[in-house]
């Protein structure tokens, strides 16, 4: 993965966190202005496993839902095509048939982890965007003159989607703010 900015966070106050960011790719980088990067900041922080603990299950579910409409979601199955439960490895019951209950919904896709078979949907980039109203109130991204750096500011519907954002926190991401084709 080429990450392409550092982000650092100023401080969270109610509803809203600051921050910057820096380009790891040089002058002349793009800064997303859409409110898309701003859930994407936000949920790469606590992939990364910033304030995790902070964060009730509900969101970090909300979280995890984001990344599958984002990415795709990822269905294990065992040799026979039929759906095995993420953590335990075991047929889910009923017994679902992954190809059928997913027909469409595929991205062609396979990888192997041991002697199981992960499969991919696609991304639903439509679906996330609705999920960021949701719980991006606003978004404000202001770039440098020098083409390298822009502060932001966040703010979301609820200031739970910020317990994982405290002071200084600074990791390095790969997103963009541009939506899954």
């Amino acid at each position: 993965m080429t990450y392409l900015f550092d982000v650092i966070t100023w401080g969270r106050e109610g509803n809203t966190v600051d921050g910057r960011l820096t380009s790891l790719i040089g002058r002349d980088a793009r800064f997303h202005r859409g409110p898309e990067f701003a859930l994407q900041l936000l949920m790469d922080a606590w992939f990364q496993g910033f304030g995790a603990g902070d964060i009730d299950a509900g969101t970090a579910k909300e979280f995890e839902e984001c990344f599958e409409l984002f990415l795709g979601k990822r269905v294990w199955i065992d040799g026979k095509g039929f759906v095995l439960d993420e953590h335990t490895k075991q047929p889910v019951e009923p017994k679902v048939n992954a190809y059928k209950a997913y027909e469409g919904q595929l991205d062609g896709t396979a990888g192997a982890w041991g002697k199981y078979t992960i499969l991919t949907t696609k991304p639903r980039g439509e679906d996330f965007r609705r999920r960021t109203e949701a719980i991006i109130a606003a978004f404000r991204m202001e770039p440098e003159d020098d083409g390298e750096h822009a502060d932001f500011s966040i703010e979301v519907t609820d200031p739970r989607y910020l317990a994982h954002m405290g002071r200084h926190a600074s990791f390095e991401t790969a997103f963009t703010g541009h939506l899954p084709g």
